[in-house]
């Protein structure tokens, strides 16, 4: 009994949750507006933040690839037993450095607010 009741709730929870995005997408529908979850709406301040945040995460994360770009391919061609070629190895230092500076250009364009 209590497996159906969990299903039953747990069902009601996903359909006012899609109603509420529903509500948000569409804001000329009229009953949709019923659904909306007033603590689900974020101010203008929030939505800065959390830009800020994701430009500075994903700058993060294209620094971090730049950094690893390189010695995931020293070690991935050594495991197979080849040898590093220079020509391959200046183009994913060209490629490590791309992303390096598209990295820093997120982060900085992303603490202008």
């Amino acid at each position: 009994m209590s497996e159906r009741f969990q299903i039953v709730v747990g069902t009601i929870v996903v359909v006012v949750y899609g109603l509420s995005a529903l509500s948000r997408r569409f804001p000329h529908v009229a009953w949709l507006q019923h659904f909306r979850l007033p603590w689900l709406q974020v101010s203008e301040e929030q939505q800065a933040r959390m830009r800020y945040r994701a430009n500075v995460y994903v700058g993060a994360q294209s620094i971090l690839f730049g950094l690893v770009l390189p010695l995931g391919y020293v070690v991935l061609t050594v495991m197979t037993f080849n040898t590093v070629r220079a020509g391959v190895m200046a183009l994913v230092l060209a490629g490590s450095v791309l992303c390096i500076v598209l990295g820093i250009t997120a982060i900085v364009r992303g603490g202008r607010r």
